[in-house]
């Protein structure tokens, strides 16, 4: 079963036009559930949760107009129609919602979009502690080579980066690692050893997300898994996890020690493309 959902946004310089997410709408099985900015969990609406929010009159009444559109045709027509400091658009669709209702998708996508991220969307509370070896690894393994910003050795063109921010079509998203030159590369790891595998499906879905969303802002951007395999055979949700990250991702497994010297070759080359050059050039004389 897939549900429709809309973003409700505010740009607070039309000129810059960098739009701030400031709600969600979601049908699903023809019911409709929204959340917006300033209205608690519970759908009181408390104006004190408006931080950061200039004119939160004007605001309030594109809130309550918002609310009076409540039927996919209006949401639709609304959406077309996008232009000005406070706008609808579609957001598209998110499948496999199972048995959740409407209201659960709203507030998970609230979450995502507009709350603490995938961490309070995914109840990522704590991040295990084979995510966090993995990442280690993966940062320790980019220091070896040279190559990523902040240390203290590096005479390259384009670092890797750790946790810059990357604009997507939807939302601003925080990759694990970057390494722009030209082209946009997204660097993220997932352990599908972790014993929770529906932890791991969710972890995946939003990496999917992420690389999706960064993809149609920026077409030339290319997105990596960092992947620490399973030992012997996957479960379903593991199965189901590498399929989605497959479709939008290039996949590396990091325990391969020859897929990730091929892997590490490319972000050296990328780094620093015409001290590569010049490298090949001496090795052939």
């Amino acid at each position: 079963m897939s549900a429709t959902y809309w973003i409700a946004r505010y740009v607070p310089d039309t000129f810059r036009n960098e739009p701030r997410n400031v709600g969600v709408v979601v049908a699903l099985n023809g019911v409709v559930a929204a959340r917006f900015l300033g209205e608690r969990a519970d759908g009181v609406f408390d104006g004190r949760l408006l931080r950061g929010l200039s004119h939160p009159q004007v605001y309030g009444q594109w809130r309550a107009y918002w609310r009076s559109k409540m039927n996919v045709p209006a949401l639709e027509r609304i959406s077309r129609k996008a232009s000005g400091n406070y706008y609808l658009s579609s957001g598209g669709e998110v499948t496999g919602t199972g048995a959740d209702s409407a209201g659960e998708v709203c507030a998970f996508l609230y979450d995502l979009l507009i709350g603490g991220g995938p961490v309070d969307a995914f109840d990522w509370q704590v991040v295990e502690d084979s995510e966090a070896d993995l990442a280690t690894d993966i940062a320790s393994a980019f220091e070896k080579e040279h190559i990523i910003a902040g240390s203290s050795e590096i005479f390259v063109r384009y670092p890797v980066i750790k946790d810059l921010e990357v604009d997507g079509m939807t939302v601003k998203h925080k990759p694990s690692f970057v390494q722009p030159n030209g082209v946009l590369h997204v660097f993220e790891h997932i352990d599908f050893n972790k014993t929770k595998a529906n932890k791991t499906r969710d972890r995946a879905g939003w990496m999917a997300y992420m690389f999706s969303d960064i993809k149609d802002r920026s077409e030339n951007a290319r997105a990596f898994s960092l992947i620490r395999p399973e030992h012997g055979g996957g479960a379903e949700q593991i199965e189901y996890a590498r399929a989605m990250l497959g479709h939008e991702s290039e996949l590396v497994n990091w325990s391969d020690e020859n897929e990730r010297g091929r892997f590490l070759a490319e972000r050296r080359r990328v780094a620093d493309p015409i001290g590569s050059i010049i490298a090949v050039r001496g090795e052939r004389t």
